[in-house]
């Protein structure tokens, strides 16, 4: 059993180094940047696809309003020429032709509204990209230096484990390995008060105890952790 726990010390302390790591501020602070960039390399894809279509729907407007302004001056020209009989019919007309006109050119201010507002937010976009690159750029090289500090004791550690690991009883071993990887730790923990779980504190029935000191340890019916007998 002595094998198995300093297994588990060991364990404890390496699992507290790399959980520091994890939780390391900086590792949070890259990753968010990361997201951040990535999302941004999203949108602005979507925004140059947008503006793609708003240029191609702009360009045919203008070509319109150009037609409609080239069919106004023409009749404008005809008005003038008609008589008095016809004045009246191409005056009606001119008048729907303007009307349609001025709401193209509205559509046509529209669409140059829109085609300003996302190149600001393009520009906007790629500004922020920047800082975002600079800033991640600075909290892996943060947390690189965390992790470099910490990398010596995490080998030592891992290499007194692989130690450890050939003088602990194989049974043992695997229901460790097997429990910790269902983030259950610790794993291996003494009887306290004389017939309670070490881990969850429930109490062990008088049956459950005579295995105990019979076999060295069995498992929490509440908790799951194996129980040992600690003489």
């Amino acid at each position: 059993m002595q094998g198995i726990i300093e297994y588990q010390e060991i364990d404890a302390k390496l699992r507290k180094l790399e959980g520091e790591l994890r939780s390391s501020t900086n590792r949070k602070n890259a990753g968010e940047m990361q997201q951040y960039l990535k999302d941004g390399q999203a949108k602005l894809v979507k925004l140059e696809t947008l503006a793609k279509t708003i240029t191609e729907q702009y360009n045919q407007a203008t070509a319109l309003y150009n037609e409609f302004i080239n069919k106004l001056e023409t009749l404008v020209k005809e008005v003038e020429k008609s008589d008095a009989s016809s004045a009246e019919s191409l005056g009606a007309t001119l008048s729907k032709l303007s009307a349609t006109a001025e709401n193209l050119d509205a559509h046509i201010g529209a669409l140059q509204n829109k085609i300003v507002s996302i190149n600001k937010e393009v520009e906007n976009l790629m500004n922020n990209a920047k800082k975002a690159k600079h800033n991640l750029d600075i909290y892996k090289a943060n947390y690189n230096k965390e992790k470099e500090k910490v990398e010596p004791e995490i080998a030592k550690l891992k290499a007194e484990l692989e130690v450890v690991k050939k003088k602990t009883k194989p049974e043992l071993l695997a229901k460790y390995l097997s429990k910790s990887e269902g983030k259950v730790f610790p794993v291996f923990v003494s009887a306290v008060n004389g017939n309670k779980c070490g881990g969850c504190r429930m109490e062990i029935s008088a049956g459950k105890m005579s295995v105990l000191k019979d076999k060295g340890f069995i498992e929490c019916e509440n908790c799951g952790r194996i129980i040992y007998f600690d003489k």
